[in-house]
């Protein structure tokens, strides 16, 4: 990570499937007045509602531990939707995973020890000029041809209807 990069704290529910009361996430400074404003600079793997490249505002822990997600200021178009992948990928997962990125989609992956065992979880960034329908439909696929388990984390795509 870029020197210059902080982390933020992102409060999350702990009686949700990961038990974590907080995220950290990278962020890029872009001003520093009475209003703290950054970037985000990762996909974040459990906060709900925001995406990489988001800008934020801050605010200085009440505890003394760094600066607190306080809302955001702009989006920046990017999704983010969560895969939860056994240990192992299953049969077909490279082929998924081709498919995604040919629409514009990266990850960041993350071992995790679950009640189910061990498991991948990848949070998907989604940028702004990919399909979203397109992209869905493989994760669909992907669900339900148990390669993995989804979750939408953001999504500020609009889907195109005909």
């Amino acid at each position: 990570m870029d020197e210059n990069y902080i982390k933020l704290r992102f409060f999350l529910d702990p009686a949700d499937w990961h038990g974590s009361s907080a995220e950290l996430l990278w962020t890029e400074p872009i001003w520093g007045g009475t209003t703290k404003v950054f970037r985000l600079m990762n996909s974040p793997f459990f906060a709900r509602g925001v995406s990489y490249l988001d800008v934020v505002r801050a605010i200085p822990a009440p505890d003394g531990l760094g600066l607190d997600y306080a809302g955001t200021i702009e989006k920046s178009g990017h999704s983010t939707i969560w895969l939860m992948v056994p240990s192992g990928p299953p049969a077909g997962f490279h082929n998924y995973w081709v498919s995604l990125q040919k629409l514009h989609c990266n990850y960041e992956g993350e071992f995790m020890n679950t009640a189910g065992g061990g498991q991948t979880l990848y949070a998907i960034d989604v940028r702004p000029e990919a399909d979203i329908g397109s992209v869905l439909s493989i994760i669909e696929e992907g669900q339900a041809n148990n390669v993995w388990n989804f979750q939408i984390g953001d999504l500020v795509h609009k889907r195109e209807t005909a």
